[in-house]
């Protein structure tokens, strides 16, 4: 399996957004075709970034993480309209990163991060890889030492925006989410290797 596969894999057992009944905006057809282009985003971004200090499968569960955190992958979210529960601060806020303007996101590419379209979506992806990835150098995170309290420490400065490392609460909760994720996708990688091997 391809780390797009086992990522989509992955967020299809997630729950979906909720919504009142008949209030949802999208079928389940066009939700799971959602969910493809987001795990290849995912995907594409983490196997091409050069700045992250782990592999590429740790920085694509972080960004899951916090994707699904931030947004529980909500179409109006992803698409921008600005009309979601999930935040997007007073529409300072952008894409499923829930990124602000800064320095590390400019605005110019700020107001290109909303969308669907695999485009779009890897766009929100690079930039929130950005932000991790800095945050991590930033929180001490260690290039040979993965570990769920890196994570916590780098979730908790992006989660906040503000100088401090320490793990929150909700940090710590998405830090968890992330080992049980790194673990899925070493389950999965595991097994496609070993299904290789016996077609071998």
């Amino acid at each position: 399996m391809t780390l797009s596969e086992i990522l989509l894999a992955i967020v299809l057992s997630l729950p979906a957004p909720w919504y009142q009944p008949g209030k949802n905006p999208e079928t389940p057809s066009a939700y799971q075709s959602r969910l493809e282009t987001i795990s290849k985003a995912i995907a594409l971004e983490a196997e091409a970034a050069e700045d992250w200090r782990w592999d590429a499968s740790s920085l694509a569960a972080a960004t899951l993480v916090v994707w699904y955190g931030e947004s529980r992958f909500a179409l109006e979210v992803h698409d921008g309209t600005r009309k979601s529960r999930y935040g997007e601060d007073d529409g300072k806020a952008r894409c499923f990163g829930q990124l602000h303007q800064t320095g590390l996101v400019p605005r110019p590419e700020w107001e290109s991060l909303a969308g669907t379209d695999l485009e779009a979506t890897r766009r929100c992806a690079r930039a929130t890889m950005r932000v991790l990835s800095v945050q991590g150098r930033r929180c001490g995170m260690q290039v040979d030492k993965p570990s769920m309290w890196a994570v916590a420490r780098m979730v908790s400065a992006y989660g906040s925006g503000k100088k401090s490392c320490a793990p929150t609460k909700d940090s710590t909760a998405r830090a968890r989410r992330w080992s049980q994720v790194m673990e899925r996708i070493k389950s999965a990688g595991s097994s496609a290797a070993l299904a290789g091997g016996r077609e071998g």
